[in-house]
């Protein structure tokens, strides 16, 4: 059971900085160039214009060396301040990019090693998309955290100076802006602390209108979308979607634009309080220079002070979806396994002793006291129903959930006492989606780019057919695979993908073999002739074959038929025909399928 260990505000903050010092230290260095260069860069808006006002007003007596003095220090000095602070900002920007990539990569790593069941737990894949989210946009989460946190000190600093600047001009000045300031955090944290409330539903409506975009992308449901029409009804579910999650958004700009009535007010209040003591002092004889000095100090303050404003309420806001992803990538999500190492140069003999399974979060078992076994070397075919749970028992059997009562042994060792990594390495499965990946063919069917022995990868595709295509493409093994990072990338038909899938299995050499309906797609003859080679490729090894049809039951040792109630009959091909039961039943209707000649049960029995 995962478990969500709270992460407070502060220790958010420390870990993100803790991760600079980590990966990258001289982001610090560019942070304190960048806090010098920006700090002292408004002081020169404010003051040099001062001093050219002041020499230009004494009319005739205005040195023109002074005053060109004056404007070329100006642009001279705001210029390199300029330059410096946008070049070290830029600087870092890529670097604080490059930090947030490294938390998605650590949000892939933990995705991939994680217990198998919580990709089926629908709670889970929020709580995943919430993490994402904190992790997936320059401005906002992580990366916007870490580029306020650069950008914030620097007005800080020019704030607290300006502070005392204009304290000693009228101490109200200065509390009208703190006022300002302060209303405007409160607003900021009001429609932030509604957001998050509805973090949950946000989540929600994101990840359902991130399947419809998936789908609306993927050129895999090309097909389908356009032979069945499908293109309305997708648009329409997406719209839907979209609506949703627009009107979440909604309700906040809304919660946004009411609270706003108040910090207009209040900026109107302060404006007023400001320009009228400044008109006041020059009537009573400010002189403009320090007048247009004091302008420039206050608007410039009041902007600082609202971007600190926005800063601090940005970094309190996304911290609550940053201490979220933390919060995740706390989470035990590891997959708890036993000690033991994988079986050495034997195969298996598998058994189900007792066995209740229901699927997490789920009140409905999909078996009760369920009892086989599958003898070392021996060729096991379960058929039945779609929903009978026979993909159930390959998940079971590989480790991939656990049992909710009883226990499976492997070679009668409970199965709790292996690794599940030495529990992957023992099973070689084909299943029913079959998955080509963005590799080159070789990478492929060795699932690696390390030790990959081309001998083996040639064998096992001599084995299932595709040698003789390998070798007459030019890049042979090396031919990409998919169009999605290659052009000339290799698109196999599904026949195809299927015998490159079992070239995988081969391969790999394990000690048990799974055919998890793979060739579901293909004509019943197609099938029985694929499972009937394959059955000769993997003779002396333990192996399972699972369809809702009858076509691996001749060449098997023992079928196992399974419906809605669970393991319904056991035993040979011929034994289960003899009972005339179920299994009987369903070859009379399938047997005619896997022989061209049409010939009934009887003569097949004895073929």
């Amino acid at each position: 059971m995962r478990k969500n260990l709270k992460v407070s505000f502060s220790q958010m903050l420390r870990r993100l900085l803790k991760n600079i010092s980590y990966h990258n230290k001289m982001i610090y260095l560019y942070f304190i160039i960048y806090t010098i260069a920006a700090s002292i860069y408004p002081f020169f808006a404010i003051v040099l214009p001062k001093f050219l006002i002041s020499e230009l007003s004494l009319g005739d007596m205005a040195s023109s060396g002074r005053v060109l003095s004056i404007i070329l220090g100006y642009f001279i000095l705001t210029g390199i301040l300029g330059y410096l602070r946008t070049y070290v900002h830029d600087l870092a920007y890529p670097k604080i990019t490059k930090l947030r990539i490294d938390y998605i990569r650590d949000i892939f790593d933990k995705i991939v090693s994680m217990d198998y069941k919580n990709v089926e737990d629908a709670t889970f894949m929020e709580e995943n998309s919430r993490a994402m989210d904190a992790a997936s946009s320059n401005v906002n989460g992580i990366e916007g955290i870490y580029h306020k946190l650069f950008e914030t000190p620097s007005v800080f600093i020019t704030i607290f100076a300006l502070a005392i600047f204009i304290g000693y001009l009228n101490i109200w000045i200065l509390a009208g802006l703190i006022l300002n300031i302060f209303i405007t955090l409160w607003i900021n944290k009001k429609v932030h602390k509604y957001q998050y409330s509805i973090k949950d539903k946000l989540a929600h409506a994101e990840r359902r209108k991130r399947y419809y975009y998936k789908t609306t992308h993927d050129f895999a449901y090309g097909k389908d979308i356009r032979i069945y029409n499908l293109k309305k009804r997708i648009l329409e579910n997406y719209n839907k979607e979209i609506d949703s999650y627009v009107s979440l958004h909604r309700l906040i700009k809304n919660r946004e634009y009411l609270l706003g009535f108040i910090g207009l007010a209040t900026l109107l209040i302060s404006n007023g309080l400001t320009y009228g003591i400044l008109i006041y002092k020059g009537f009573n004889g400010m002189s403009i220079a320090d007048f247009s000095m004091y302008i420039a100090a206050i608007t410039n303050l009041s902007i600082l002070m609202k971007t600190l404003a926005d800063n601090i309420s940005f970094i309190l806001n996304e911290g609550q979806y940053v201490q979220d992803f933390y919060e995740f990538m706390d989470m035990d999500l590891g997959e708890k396994g036993g000690t033991l190492g994988p079986i050495q140069g034997d195969t298996l003999e598998i058994e189900f002793r007792n066995v209740s399974f229901k699927y997490p979060n789920t009140e409905k078992y999909i078996f009760r006291n369920l009892n086989f076994k599958i003898n070392k070397g021996e060729h096991l075919a379960i058929v039945g129903i779609n929903g009978a749970g026979k993909s159930t028992i390959v998940k079971l059997m590989t480790g991939l959930f656990d049992v909710t009562d009883g226990e499976i042994l492997i070679n009668n060792i409970p199965i709790k006492e292996f690794s599940k990594k030495a529990l992957y390495s023992m099973f070689s499965v084909v299943f029913q989606d079959i998955n080509i990946m963005a590799f080159n063919i070789g990478e492929n069917v060795a699932c690696s780019s390390d030790n990959i022995d081309e001998n083996r990868i040639m064998t096992a595709l001599d084995k299932v057919g595709l040698g003789s295509k390998v070798r007459g493409l030019s890049k042979g093994l090396n031919q990409m695979m998919l169009k999605v990072i290659e052009e000339d990338g290799l698109e196999f038909s599904g026949g195809e993908s299927q015998k490159l899938a079992i070239a995988r299995a081969l391969y790999k050499d394990s000690n048990m073999v799974i055919m998890d309906e793979p060739t579901a797609a293909l004509d019943a003859l197609a099938e029985a002739e694929i499972y009937e080679n394959f059955s000769e490729l993997v003779r002396g090894k333990t192996a399972l074959y699972i369809s809702h049809r009858l076509a691996s039951t001749k060449f098997c040792d023992k079928i196992a038929l399974f419906d809605k109630d669970g393991l319904r009959e056991y035993g040979n091909h011929v034994e289960l025909l003899n009972k005339k039961g179920a299994y009987y039943e369903m070859f009379t209707v399938q047997g005619k399928y896997y022989n061209e000649g049409g010939i009934g049960v009887e003569q097949y029995q004895k073929a």
